[in-house]
């Protein structure tokens, strides 16, 4: 198995390409701090709704890295940040890889990654 981005497991990812919306957000009273799914593959194209349980205010969402310990917010993400609400969302166009993380609670491995790839391939022929 391979460790991809923000501690995915290539295994973990579960596959939702094709799907024009996917869901994302941390709403399970007993894994307060995972987000489900919390790494995922889609299609160019697809939105993707973000929701914080109660709010962003109180798990503040950056597209960015963790790694050893340490979260790194990149501000050229298409993911971004949301910091107010309870929800938000990105359509993400371009194929790649693209790790987000909560910035009070990624220690606690409120992270995840999200994986863009190509609508042409999105069938799994190339």
């Amino acid at each position: 198995m391979t460790l991809a981005l923000n501690n995915c497991l290539d295994a973990e990812f579960q596959d939702r390409h094709g799907q024009a919306q996917v869901f994302i957000a941390n709403d399970s009273p007993a894994y307060p701090f995972v987000y489900r799914p919390r790494c995922v593959i889609i299609s160019e194209g697809t939105r993707v709704r973000f929701a914080a349980i109660p709010d962003f205010g109180m798990h503040p969402l950056y597209g960015g890295l963790v790694n050893d310990g340490q979260a790194t917010i990149d501000p050229n993400s298409p993911i971004g940040s949301f910091t107010s609400g309870t929800e938000g969302e990105r359509m993400l166009i371009e194929s790649g890889e693209f790790p987000y993380f909560c910035d009070f609670h990624f220690a606690a491995g409120m992270m995840g990654s999200i994986r863009v790839i190509p609508q042409l391939f999105a069938d799994g022929f190339d």
